[in-house]
């Protein structure tokens, strides 16, 4: 996702809200605004491309039949 100016990111905020039926008190919604920045921050993260060096694979080694 594009970043967002502070406005847009409002807007945006405000959008999901409504289209959820959520009501956020005016004394809680700068926390919840900033909370929904980083939010976005994150998926942006999920969302980049990324190879399998990013994050390898475990790899368990049991021991031979009988060797325990």
């Amino acid at each position: 996702m594009p970043p967002l100016s502070p406005d847009e990111l409002a807007r945006e905020f405000d959008a999901f809200m409504i289209r959820g039926g959520l009501t956020v008190p005016p004394a809680r919604r700068a926390t919840v605004l900033a909370s929904y920045a980083d939010f976005r921050a994150q998926i942006d993260l999920l969302h980049g491309r990324q190879d399998h060096t990013g994050e390898p694979a475990h790899i368990f080694s049991l021991p031979p039949k009988g060797d325990a």
